[in-house]
Parts: structure tokens; sequence; C-alpha cells
């Protein structure tokens, strides 16, 4: 699928636009990339127009030397609409991509018709994580091939359940690759916005639109506890937990997680 490119706020996003009808922006997790939703894509695009970004310090979009907030990502969301010719979207989001998403939210609810949050927390990084991570990020960074490889494959332990590693090992290989592929700079940078993002737990039940949290039951880096203290916050909010997936479920268990948001879509469609 062509990439297609947009200015926004000053930062180069790169995103692939398939599909024609209700336009729904797709949003992926840290080392991720547009790619992450390409089952879902596959299914939607017959019924739906489906943009897919890479955020800054992913994949092909550029990124700010100075870094980032989520609030700048809401921000830049808001102009890919415009720039899109749309003014409201259904917004699905995985880990990062949920916190970018609820966050414009509850700042711009004007712009979200439905919400689709996967694998994502309200909540800030846990401290008995935050260290960990840190240190991962850093050797990410700063370290040379071999080291970088290494780490790497210790990440997907993270992001992905054991069912899926062992059932697919091309896969894992395929997702070590592109977390090596990301700008050093610009993914330590991303990061950062992950690591020093706040609270805003107690600001999501202002979120109107109809929402879908979706959570792998293996994941351990926002674990279902977490998904359900985000449904349980949100108002119009239910909850879906998807079988032998952890945090990148849309890739480790597709069928349901697409099942899920096409009856989710229908469900909440307005005549």
């Amino acid at each position: 699928m062509p990439t297609h490119r947009a200015t926004l706020n000053g930062t180069e996003y790169a995103y692939t636009d398939e599909g024609a009808g209700p336009l729904i922006v797709f949003g992926h997790g840290l080392l991720a990339s547009k790619e992450m939703f390409a089952a879902q894509i596959a299914a939607l695009r017959y019924r739906y127009r489906c943009v897919s970004v890479d955020w800054p310090g992913h994949g092909e979009s550029g990124y700010d030397s100075e870094g980032w907030t989520f609030y700048d990502l809401a921000e830049d969301t808001v102009a890919l609409l415009e720039h899109l010719g749309e003014e409201k979207a259904i917004f699905a989001g995985l880990s990062q991509g949920g916190m970018v998403f609820m966050r414009m939210a509850v700042k711009h609810p004007e712009v979200v018709d439905r919400l689709i949050l996967l694998d994502t927390s309200a909540g800030p990084e846990p401290v008995e994580s935050l260290p960990a991570y840190e240190q991962l990020a850093q050797g990410m960074h700063d370290g040379d091939d071999a080291t970088r490889e290494q780490l790497a494959g210790l990440v997907t332990t993270i992001l992905y359940g054991e069912p899926w590693r062992e059932r697919d090992p091309d896969g894992v290989a395929h997702e070590i690759a592109l977390m090596l592929s990301h700008d050093r700079d610009g993914l330590f940078l991303a990061c950062r916005a992950v690591f020093d993002r706040d609270d805003v737990l107690d600001q999501v039940y202002e979120i109107e639109a109809p929402t879908l949290v979706i959570v792998g039951e293996l994941d351990g880096a926002t674990t279902p506890d977490r998904a359900r203290e985000l449904d349980g916050a949100i108002p119009n909010s239910r909850l879906i937990v998807i079988p032998d997936a952890g945090h990148h479920s849309p890739i480790e268990n597709p069928e349901p997680v697409t099942r899920a948001i096409d009856e989710f879509l229908t469900a909440t469609a307005t005549a």
C-alpha cells in the first residue's frame, strides 16, 4: 500500500489510506508501526476508510528533536483530520496510540465519533516497571548492533504473549527487525513520551463517545486489571478480553480483535 505524507504542526507524518466510508484512524503502540493493524484494515477497508499512521520516531515519520508529549500528538491528530478533509473519525489506538486518543477525546470531543482503546491505560507508567523500561530504552539507543538485537529480543517477551512467540518465530523475527529499523534518537524520544505521561484516569469520565476497550488476557505491559479500570472510568464503555494474546493483541490473535471492532462499530452506528 502506498505511503502518504503530511506535515502536521511542523512534523512530517507517514500514513496509509485505504478504503471508503466512515473514517477510522489507527494509532500503533510503542516500537511498532503503521502496519500493526494490517489484519484489521484488510477486513474493514471494504466498509470504512482506514488511515494508519506512523507516530513520530517510528517507521517513515519524522520527529521533533526537542521531544513531544501525548498532547502534542493529539493536536497533530486533529490536524490530520483537517488534512484528510474530515471533521470526525473513529479512533483506534493501541498502548501509546490509545493514550493519545483518550487525551484527544477529553480535549477535543467534537472530533471523536467512537473510540477503540486497545491494550492501554489511563494511568502513568507503574513505578515498579519504569526503571527496567528506561534501561531497555537507553540500551536500544546506545548499544551496538548485537546488543540492540539482544535487547529487542527481550522486549518481545514483554510485548507478546508466549503462545504467539512459540507459534510464530518468523513473526517474532519480523518484529525484532522492525524495532531495530526505527531511528535511534527518534525512538528514544518516543519512549520518553510514554514514560513521562501524566495520569488521566480522573479525566476520562468526560469521554462521551461510545468506547470499546480491548485487552489481551496475557498482556503484561498494560494488564487486564488496568483495562478494567479504564472501562469502569469511561461512562459509555464496554470491555472485551482477547484470549491467547499479550500486549500486541491485533497481531497475536487478529480474528477476535477484528470481530470485536466490527461488532462494536455495527452496534454503535447511527442511522
